[in-house]
């Protein structure tokens, strides 16, 4: 069993109309920015499983209604819960008209009410499939067993010994059967007795029993043991504790076990686990588990120095959250009667750990599941690492547009088969960081990565002021984009976002102001410049404007191409003239002397045009020298400077830049 949809309405910063999330067997994620709503939906869910009394860790509130932009507050807040692969003995949210008979949902509704006292109070009412009639019993909520972990968690108190630790829980899970609870409970009894045999033990326990006696005297006499812990089982499991054993020790050469273990390592030199230096032999401790032959006082060495090991509290937060999840999942994977699903809800996994070890997390999550189908994994985060990594249809992003939160479940974006394994290949950590921005701006490739940036800042719009991030997708590939920000219920999931393209006019032989590819700056002519005024946005280019404009996207394009478009003024060609002399010195003088011979600004466009254009390796130069041009022309505005042969920024670019930043 798995949760499949949840609905919530007039909760927190939800409104009415409320948002839907879809959820998938195995691992899902919900991203957003900050305050978009994250937090919110996994304490739904944990309100939602929360309904028994001896479960409540999580309680509906009167604060928790929503309050409306006018300051009116909401009288009502409801969840809707829908399941997958339901057991048909739920009979109270079995679903029998379900596709497959396996769907199931209940539902949740907080009302306000006026107690007789005068006292507004809040009020829950649950019912399962049908009509509200449907009441709903505890054996319903046990079937799930949801365990929370928040973004502020304390893994290590929540591993240190005491009856409520995750390794406590763990055992108790692990070793049900009585007979081997009593087994672990006798060894734990030796231990005691043979403890009691030593003097000083002993000594400890007749002097506190000689003081009970003087304090208490012969009225109450009370007697005390002393031992490791109690004798029962769950004094077993509430002292149990965790460390980390290192992944290497040191045998160091004055130690008296180096000769023997010298002796190994020149025997074992090809093995990986054994490493030496000046200081010594480093043994990696997993030798101790799969290698044989080594000498027994090697080995006790070894063991000997890997439990001089560190403590919890030693440890880096990042890994005692490892530990901690560890633990966790390792309960989860056990069969419990009764129990259909297992739910982890992880507040930012991420949480102290480096973009490589989120990776792992990210594969160690989805391996849990594959192991085991009835652990469901949801979790929020702010990880771009992690947001490239998961299956795109396991994402739900919240956002914010029109005043008002939304959720955009990838699942119902209007992506097609194609989309999917593109987005699933080149979906990487930078253009995955577009999902947590107020504005996206999607490019053609690093021309404009490198020039957009810089003409923003002379505009005196940053990206970063306005949490604008810019996707470079490396080519014209833009559709998938396009269809995952966008579903049927909405248009875009972004008020701003835009896409900038090269119209890519006269391309086609067919088309009557083609122009040829052999073409070089030499054969810049009077056609050439007609067939740049004349010709028309490719086809590419035209539908491609068709699909932003369905998706509420808007749309900017150069006219034939950036490079083109760039050479707007007489200041320009200058600029781009000398950006390419750094790159060609030769051909470059003899681009500017054609140049200075033509009249006409278009002719000069056109000629630099096809000089790019026959030389393409040079266009991130270009790009490099044009931006440093225009940042120290905007150095030199802000300190009241004369600017000579200013830039003009193409007045296509600026309103790209305006439309993802202000009105």
């Amino acid at each position: 069993m798995y949760l499949k949809r949840l609905t919530i309405k007039n909760f927190r910063s939800f409104d009415e109309d409320g948002i839907s999330l879809i959820f998938n067997k195995g691992t899902n994620a919900i991203i957003g920015e900050n305050n978009s709503g994250k937090s919110s939906v996994i304490d739904a869910i944990r309100i939602v499983y929360s309904t028994v009394t001896y479960r409540k860790d999580i309680y509906f509130t009167k604060l928790d209604f929503h309050v409306y932009p006018d300051g009116s507050i909401a009288d009502y807040a409801q969840f809707d819960v829908f399941l997958e692969d339901v057991p048909r003995r739920l009979v109270e949210i079995w679903n029998p008209q379900s596709q497959g008979g396996r769907g199931g949902d209940f539902h949740i509704r907080f009302q306000k009410y006026i107690s007789p006292k005068g006292v507004e109070k809040v009020r829950s009412i649950y019912w399962g499939f049908g009509t509200e009639g449907n009441q709903l019993s505890a054996d319903t909520f046990d079937a799930t067993e949801v365990v929370f972990l928040g973004a502020l968690r304390d893994s290590e108190n929540e591993m240190k010994p005491s009856k409520s630790s995750r390794l406590a829980q763990l055992l108790r899970n692990l070793v049900p059967e009585n007979e081997v609870r009593a087994e672990l409970v006798q060894i734990l009894d030796e231990a005691n007795k043979k403890l009691l045999e030593k003097e000083h033990i002993r000594k400890t326990k007749n002097t506190i029993n000689q003081n009970l006696e003087r304090i208490e005297q012969e009225f109450l006499n009370q007697q005390i043991d002393i031992g490791l812990v109690e004798p029962i089982f769950d004094s077993i499991a509430s002292s149990l504790r965790a460390w980390v054993k290192p992944k290497w020790v040191l045998i160091n050469i004055s130690d008296p076990a180096y000769g023997k273990a010298l002796t190994y390592y020149q025997t074992h030199k090809e093995s990986k686990k054994i490493q030496k230096d000046e200081k010594g032999i480093y043994f990696e401790i997993s030798i101790l588990d799969n290698e044989v032959g080594i000498d027994d006082d090697v080995a006790n060495r070894i063991s000997q120095i890997a439990n001089s090991s560190f403590e919890l509290y030693q440890n880096g937060l990042g890994y005692n959250n490892l530990l901690f999840m560890s633990a966790v999942l390792g309960d989860m994977a056990i069969e419990k009667g009764g129990v259909y699903q297992n739910l982890l809800l992880v507040e930012e996994p991420e949480a102290h750990l480096h973009p490589q070890l989120q990776e792992l997390v990210h594969v160690f999550l989805v391996d849990t599941n594959k192991k085991d189908e009835n652990i469901q994994i949801i979790y929020t985060s702010h990880s771009p690492t992690l947001a490239s990594k998961i299956d795109i249809e396991n994402i739900n992003l919240l956002y914010e547009h029109g005043h008002r939160k939304h959720c955009l479940p990838f699942s119902e974006a209007n992506l097609k088969e194609e989309n999917k394994k593109y987005l699933q290949r080149y979906l990487d950590v930078t253009k995955s960081q577009m999902f947590f921005a107020r504005g996206i701006l999607f490019v053609e490739g690093i021309s404009e990565a490198i020039l957009l940036p810089a003409m923003a800042k002379a505009l005196y719009r940053p990206f970063e002021k306005y949490a604008v991030e810019l996707v470079n997708v490396d080519g014209v590939a833009f559709e998938p984009f396009v269809n995952l920000l966008s579903s049927d219920k909405v248009k875009t999931c972004f008020p701003k976002v835009s896409v900038i393209t090269d119209d890519d006019r006269c391309n086609k032989k067919d088309d009557e102001n083609y122009i040829d590819k052999n073409y070089d700056y030499d054969d810049v002519c009077a056609e050439v410049k007609l067939n740049l005024q004349n010709g028309k946005p490719s086809v590419r280019c035209s539908d491609l404007e068709a699909l932003c404009s369905s998706a509420g996207f808007k749309f900017f394009t150069a006219t034939k191409t950036l490079e083109y478009a760039l050479c707007c003024s007489e200041n320009n060609v200058c600029h781009m003239i000398e950006a390419l002399k750094k790159c060609y010195k030769d051909l470059g003088l003899k681009l500017e002397k054609k140049v200075e011979t033509l009249s006409e600004l278009s002719e000069k466009a056109a000629c630099v045009w096809l000089f790019i254009r026959a030389r393409e390796k040079c266009k991130g130069t270009v790009a490099q020298y044009i931006s440093q041009v225009i940042m120290n022309q905007h150095i030199s505005r802000e300190k009241g400077q004369q600017v000579e042969k200013e830039f003009t920024i193409p007045a296509y670019l600026k309103d790209a830049i305006y439309s993802v930043t202000e009105n």
